[in-house]
């Protein structure tokens, strides 16, 4: 087995919020496999029956932040494996506002003619729980059948049914011109040159024919009736 990258490698984002989301070079990031703090290369597909496959367009995606989340868990312990998934139609946006730990956010949101490279990792029902009590109130858990068809993944892994993502309720909109993560990315990575002060909020309304995945409104929990018929 390929030698492991150990994540607290990377400086977590409650440190270094400027860094958002993600602190890796790109020579560090590739399809791996996520587990207890450290990160394997992952070169062929493993099974991933039972398993829910959620997209990861901000920080879910970057290691650190899976451990930060999962640290001292049973499901830290379960594995997350993260593979490049291309989307079209949709495109990845920052939010208007700034989180607890100084960045600002992104969300996924539709694009027209838009040609997105981003993650995608397969979750345990554990996993995905403790995710979602992470994501504050105004991101909705959606997706299914219809975002399945408009992503494309790596031919040697299972083809999901259906792919979830989260997604914010507003979008980063300057003189009525989103704020693209493409477009505004900071030189060198960093979000030092993002302004909310003298911005708006545009609406990211679901699109038609989504699921919305109810979550409990203050530990936002899901109903594990609904969490097994996202597998």
């Amino acid at each position: 087995m390929p030698q492991p990258s150990h994540t607290r490698t990377w400086p977590s984002l409650a440190v270094v919020p400027a860094l958002y989301p993600d602190a890796r070079n790109r020579i560090n990031r590739g399809p791996l496999l996520y587990r207890a703090g450290k990160c394997f290369p992952l070169r062929r597909p493993i099974d991933t029956s039972g398993r829910i496959p959620l997209l990861a367009v901000g920080s879910n995606a970057y290691p650190r932040q899976l451990a930060d989340k999962l640290e001292g868990t049973t499901a830290d312990l379960q594995g997350i494996p993260l593979i490049p998934t291309i989307l079209r139609g949709f495109d990845v946006a920052y939010c208007p506002v700034r989180s607890r730990k100084g960045f600002v956010p992104v969300t996924l949101a539709s694009r027209m003619g838009a040609v997105c490279l981003t993650w995608m990792q397969w979750l345990t029902i554990d996993q995905l729980n403790l995710i979602s009590m992470s994501e504050g109130s105004r991101y909705a858990l959606v997706g299914g059948a219809p975002l399945a068809d408009a992503a494309l993944t790596p031919a040697q892994w299972r083809k999901p049914a259906g792919i979830f993502a989260w997604w914010f309720d507003s979008l980063l909109c300057s003189n009525d011109t989103v704020a693209w993560l493409d477009v505004f990315r900071p030189p060198g990575g960093q979000q030092s040159g993002l302004e909310l002060e003298h911005s708006a909020a545009c609406p990211n309304p679901v699109p038609e024919g989504w699921r919305v995945i109810p979550r409990e409104p203050v530990r936002h929990r899901i109903d594990p009736e609904f969490m097994s018929a996202l597998c």
